[in-house]
């Protein structure tokens, strides 16, 4: 369905087309509760069977992650020229994968790196509720 504000144009996605517009990017950001407050990580992901896959080191992400899995996961595009882009949230569980099985079909997705480090630990969400959106110019 298409809302329309008068200056811009909005469309909400089905599940269907947020996993479609996940698997073209490549970047994202993962909220989590550490010591009971929200912080908000930027991770080099791939989609896995309706699934969020990324790779962290140790360290405050995934200790939040061990500590309570709730998490939510956003990705986005946003095109300033045009005024137009999308938005995907999830919330779901996190879980870091440890069985041979999960770690090979894992070590298979196209995932890259931003940054060095070793990133070990190999994390997937499991999404419980997937939103999304799409913004355009008004008159679309």
């Amino acid at each position: 369905m298409a809302l329309r504000d008068g200056r811009t144009w909005m469309e909400h996605l089905t599940p269907h087309a947020c996993w479609d517009l996940l698997c073209e990017e490549a970047v994202g950001r993962v909220g989590v509760l550490v010591d009971s407050a929200p912080e908000i990580y930027p991770v080099n992901y791939a989609v896995c069977d309706e699934t969020i896959v990324f790779r962290t080191d140790p360290g405050t992400k995934l200790r939040a992650i061990d500590r309570s899995p709730s998490v939510c996961f956003e990705a986005d595009r946003v095109d300033p020229e045009t005024g137009s882009g999308w938005s995907v949230l999830i919330k779901g569980r996190a879980v870091e994968l440890t069985s041979a099985a999960d770690l090979g079909a894992a070590s298979e997705l196209p995932l890259h790196f931003w940054t060095s480090g070793d990133k070990s630990h190999w994390v997937s969400i499991v999404s419980a509720e997937i939103t999304g959106r799409r913004i355009g110019p008004a008159g679309r």
